[in-house]
């Protein structure tokens, strides 16, 4: 079958498969977003849409945990809010809407992201060796692969007849992502969209997605190396831009209440960083992914010039 198929159409046939594994575990996973996620926090979203409303009407408590005096109701309690300050921005829009509704909504446009996601996944990795550009567009849109995770949840299993299966098998990070409803699956859309921006060079928009994509900064120090090689023609423009970006975002948070100032203060007090959930590693494995392909085929590129170059040589010295 895959030799009747040319390169391009394997590495398509591997991202409709990815897609629509991805959909089935959002279908598997949204019935349970508007119920709260324990019996003492509300998901994820809880977090950015409070972090938005106490930027408005309480701003020197957005990094506290709890409900705080005048915030937005939401049962039991919001997630603690604790990411950077730009990322806040992101959300505003949100606050339109109610909480219930702006939180099917968010689920809703992470599914509506991911064939974005695959295009961006399908235009970096099109003209690599189809086994590698496949494999690396299938974890970017299903991330199969282990992780050292906490609070993974318990699924629901699938009768198929002689036996069931998990529904979070078909790609446990993501099934995790729309069951929180947490944004790593926007920032991996973010991260991927900056690199592919760079490839097609165009320095100012992959730095405008990397200044969003900071939300976690581990996933965004995995994506710099690749990153910054994509833009590698233009570099002084992309870390000018980024500079730019990332100071224009945030800079004016450290001003207004000293939001930006309680963010550092928060993270450097806290034990953020050695925790691991699921959903964190999506963006993460992605960018591995696209990072491992890069390498291999800059590598294989020069081999291929080695052996070629020399002999051209002694062809027209004889």
């Amino acid at each position: 079958m895959l030799r009747k198929l040319s390169n391009k159409q394997v590495i398509i046939v591997a991202i409709l498969v990815a897609i629509a594994l991805n959909a089935l575990s959002f279908c598997f996973a949204y019935p349970e977003i508007s119920k709260p996620q324990s019996a003492t926090s509300a998901r994820d979203f809880s977090a950015y849409y409070t972090g938005a409303y106490r930027l408005i009407h309480n701003p020197t408590k957005i990094y506290f945990d709890g409900t705080q005096p005048g915030d937005y109701q939401i049962l039991p309690q919001p997630q603690t809010f604790k990411y950077t300050p730009s990322f806040i921005v992101l959300f505003a829009p949100f606050l339109s809407m109610d909480y219930l509704t702006a939180l099917n909504v968010f689920d809703f446009v992470q599914l509506a992201l991911i064939p974005v996601l695959a295009l961006f996944a399908y235009k970096l990795v099109k003209d690599k060796n189809y086994i590698l550009g496949a494999t690396a567009a299938f974890i970017i849109l299903i991330q199969p692969l282990p992780t050292p995770s906490i609070n993974v949840p318990r699924a629901p299993l699938i009768n198929l007849g002689l036996f069931s299966v998990n529904s979070q098998s078909f790609a446990p990070s993501y099934y995790c992502g729309y069951l929180f409803v947490n944004a790593h699956i926007l920032q991996t859309v973010l991260l991927v969209g900056a690199l592919y921006l760079g490839f097609v060079k165009k320095p100012w928009l992959s730095a405008l997605l990397f200044s969003f994509g900071l939300l976690d900064p581990r996933a965004a120090i995995v994506a710099l190396p690749l990153l910054l090689w994509y833009n590698r023609q233009e570099i002084r423009k992309f870390i000018i831009a980024a500079t730019a970006f990332i100071l224009a975002t945030n800079l004016p948070f450290f001003l207004y209440y000293g939001i930006g100032s309680t963010f550092l203060r928060t993270e450097m007090n806290s034990n953020i960083i050695s925790q691991s959930y699921a959903y964190d590693w999506i963006p993460i494995y992605g960018v591995v992914a696209l990072t491992m392909v890069e390498i291999i085929t800059v590598v294989l590129k020069k081999r291929k010039s080695a052996l070629v170059y020399p002999r051209a040589a002694l062809i027209q010295t004889m």
